[in-house]
């Protein structure tokens, strides 16, 4: 036992923790996502006029969903993968200055951020299934 640590305190292995790379990942992934489908169908119909039907252009606003959700899904897996790590015990506290308790608030913080950017990335897919024209 570490001489900082309180007798009772459960001591645990940090690994490789969150870098800020991580908790930027998926709000990056879900711009891009919205910049690519909102430029890519204005520009769309922009070249093919306004009675024009989207039916191609919705294929391509569902795959670049999936690869979005499925990059953010991927991040998540390895941020859980290491939050899970700080979750036992019921040790929710943060009363330390320890790097330990930085680590977890940041995979905690990265967490919910990729959660947050899923929802977004569904919020932006949402026009493009229900538009059926440019109009």
């Amino acid at each position: 036992m570490s001489p900082s640590r309180a007798p009772n305190e459960v001591e645990r292995e940090t690994g490789h923790g969150v870098d800020l790379w991580r908790v930027i990942a998926s709000p990056i992934i879900w711009a891009l996502h919205f910049l690519f489908c909102y430029v890519f169908v204005a520009i769309y119909c922009e070249k093919l006029g306004r009675p024009t039907d989207l039916t191609a252009a919705k294929y391509w606003v569902v795959a670049a969903t999936v690869v979005a959700l499925g990059a953010i899904g991927w991040l998540t897996l390895g941020i859980w993968r290491v939050r899970a790590r700080s979750v036992t015990d019921n040790d929710f506290e943060f009363e330390h200055n320890s790097p330990e308790e930085r680590h977890r608030f940041l995979s905690h913080a990265a967490l919910m951020l990729s959660i947050l950017s899923a929802v977004a990335i569904l919020y932006v897919v949402i026009p493009a299934l229900y538009l059926s024209t440019c109009r």
